[in-house]
Formats: C-alpha cells, sequence, structure tokens
C-alpha cells in the first residue's frame, strides 16, 4: 500500500470548540486523542449524500476501531430544525451512529477543516495534522486505503482487510447520469413570493425542470414552506430515477422536540397517476390504490426510485395542515434497478418495508 498523500504544507486543525457532544461521556479533544488515526465527518442527517456514507462509516468504525481509528461526526445542520440536540439525538438512534458526535450549529467545525460541501471527511493522523481530505462526493476505496495507510504507520505489519467493495451500484464511478438539481426554497417557480401570511400561490401551466411548485394554501416558514390549509400539493418537474424529499409534520420546533404534533400523510402520484408499485422507496406504502407517505418527524424521506433515469412529473398531495417542505434531493444511477431494495433504518412502516441502513 503506497502512503497517504498529505496536505502541504501540513496544517493541524484548530481545537474541537465547545460544543454539545452525542454518544459521549464527556467532550472529546483532538490534543487528548494525539496518537490515534482520527476520522472528521462534517455531516447533516438530512442531507442524502451524508445518509449514503453511513455503511461506509459503519464498517470502518467495526474494522479499525480497536485498531486505533477513532471516528467523530461533526453535525453542521442545513434547516433550522435541526439545530436541536434532541432531533440530532433522535436521528443518530434511529440511524444506529454509535460514535462520538458533536454539535456545529454555527458551522465553525467546519470552516475550521476547510469543508464547504456534505458530506467532509477530514483524516487526522497520529501526528494530530491533516492527512486527507474530501467533501462532496467520496472516494471510499481510497478513504479507507488512506486510513490503512495511517494505521500502519502505528503498527507496521498490521493484518487489513480488503477495501469494501461499493455498497450501492451508484457509487461506482461513473455509473451514474447528470440529473436535476437539489431544489430548496429559492428554486419556487411560482410568480408571486410565499409570505408569512397564507397565501394562494398560482402554479402556471408550462412547469419547468428545476424548480417546484406550490398549490393550495400556503405560508412560509422560515427555511422552508408550510400548508395552512386541509389540503395542497407540491408539482416537480424532475429528470432522476429517484427523489428524496426533507419534510416535516410541522414548521415549529418547540412541537417537534416534544412531539406535540400528530403525523401527516402525503399522497404521491407520477406522471397523472398514482405512484406504481414498481416505483416505491423506502418511506412508500400502499393504502388502497393510493402511494401514501407518513410524516412523523422532520428529516429526509425517500419518495421515488424510479428503474432508470428518466423524466417524469410528480405531485405531492398534502394530508393535513402542518406540512412543511424543505428540499428535493435526485439520484442518479442507471442501474437502481438491478439493485436490491435496501429500505433506510429511517423507514416508518416497518411492517411494509423493513428497516435495514442506508
Amino acid at each position: 500500500m503506497g502512503p497517504v498523500e498529505p496536505d502541504r504544507p501540513l496544517v493541524r486543525p484548530a481545537e474541537l470548540p465547545e460544543a454539545s457532544w452525542i454518544n459521549t461521556p464527556m467532550p472529546l479533544s483532538l490534543e487528548a486523542l494525539r496518537g490515534r488515526v482520527i476520522l472528521v465527518e462534517i455531516w447533516d442527517y438530512t442531507s442524502l449524500q451524508c445518509l449514503r456514507t453511513l455503511p461506509y462509516l459503519r464498517a470502518w468504525h467495526e474494522r479499525y476501531a480497536d485498531l486505533g481509528l477513532v471516528i467523530i461526526g461533526v453535525h453542521t445542520p442545513e434547516f433550522g430544525f435541526a439545530r436541536s440536540r434532541a432531533q440530532v439525538e433522535a436521528a443518530a438512534g434511529r440511524l444506529g451512529i454509535r460514535w462520538p458526535i458533536v454539535l456545529d450549529n454555527d458551522h465553525r467545525i467546519g470552516r475550521d477543516l476547510a469543508c464547504r460541501c456534505l458530506p467532509g471527511l477530514v483524516l487526522v493522523g497520529p501526528d494530530g495534522r491533516v492527512r486527507y481530505r474530501q467533501a462532496g462526493k467520496v472516494a471510499y476505496p481510497e478513504t479507507e486505503q488512506a486510513i490503512q495507510s495511517l494505521l500502519s504507520r502505528q503498527d507496521p505489519a498490521p493484518s487489513f482487510p480488503t477495501p469494501l467493495p461499493p455498497v450501492r451500484p451508484e457509487d461506482t464511478p461513473g455509473a451514474c447520469l447528470p440529473t436535476t438539481q437539489e431544489l430548496r426554497i429559492t428554486e419556487l417557480g411560482n410568480p408571486a413570493p410565499v409570505t408569512s401570511l397564507p397565501l394562494l400561490p398560482e402554479s402556471p401551466a408550462d412547469r419547468m425542470d428545476g424548480r417546484f411548485f406550490l398549490e393550495g394554501l400556503w405560508r412560509s416558514a422560515k427555511d422552508g414552506v408550510t400548508v395552512s390549509g386541509q389540503r395542497g400539493a407540491l408539482h416537480l418537474q424532475y429528470h432522476a430515477a429517484s427523489v428524496h424529499a426533507v419534510l416535516s409534520p410541522s414548521p415549529d420546533p418547540v412541537e417537534l422536540d416534544l412531539g406535540l404534533k400528530d403525523p401527516l400523510e402525503i399522497q404521491l402520484v407520477q406522471d397523472g397517476k398514482p405512484l406504481p408499485r414498481e416505483a416505491f422507496a423506502e418511506d412508500v406504502y400502499l393504502a388502497g390504490d393510493q402511494a401514501r407517505v407518513r410524516i412523523d418527524v422532520a428529516r429526509l424521506y425517500a419518495l421515488v426510485r424510479n428503474p432508470d433515469v428518466c423524466s417524469h412529473e410528480l405531485r405531492l398531495e398534502t394530508l393535513g395542515t402542518g406540512l412543511t417542505f424543505y428540499a428535493f434531493s435526485f439520484g442518479s444511477c442507471l442501474a437502481t434497478a438491478s439493485a436490491p431494495r435496501t429500505p433506510s433504518k429511517e423507514s416508518v412502516h416497518a411492517q411494509s418495508h423493513p428497516a435495514v441502513p442506508f
């Protein structure tokens, strides 16, 4: 195995600031961990790309913790509700994360480590200096090889396993095609902006890719939009194989933390018809002849898994007031049709879709 290519010049990362921690009885410090190999992941539990790193992080934790690897998750929230310790703690439990997590609500640690894209991975060597860094799309085999290379400096003759092969077809380099980009409220396509007062936005008949459109009574909710009436809809013209959405049953962080809001449901309509069974993603279940999703907590929901990359129109029909939308994200791999279905730990209908890791 070749040596790790270090950052040049070698950088000693700033010490972790005082913050709230999860999965550890006391805060960790880089200085106290000197002599260990530290893998710092900058992540957010609502990010599709961050959730897709979890199988690899679990494997590395199991393979290398006894050999000196320490994983630290730095939770860097993209939405206001994800600043709550209670929400992050609940997400870590649902996702089966066992390594320590520090809450980086002001994004300070991410800035200090020069990670501007999620997920960000930074390897700190036993000498306390940054030796490897990736941000955005992760090269998993190269990252595991870097972990092994740094650990071998502590033990010159270790017995390492072969780096983990791709967990999903879309993790194979060059396997995926371009898709619609992530959409947030800045990509709202209605002619008039949504305000803090409930409005009935007009949805144009000609809806373009790269925008989403509202129908019904909606109002703004900080970094999202909320249904104010009993029914509403979101229209989305997209080009991708899979669709995910960050949704919440309420825009109120207090209601979310205390569990005061009853779950809501949405119905999914693709190309003018109920979403077909073969396109159900992990969080979708069948109610009569309708494809539905139960929205009980603020998180990323898996909505659609088409067999290949095509253009479709998706309509999310809300059933109940309070539903809050934050973002759409998309998957692109052509091989998803042949990939095994691996429902997420966050699936709420375990009787229909048994929960296993992302």
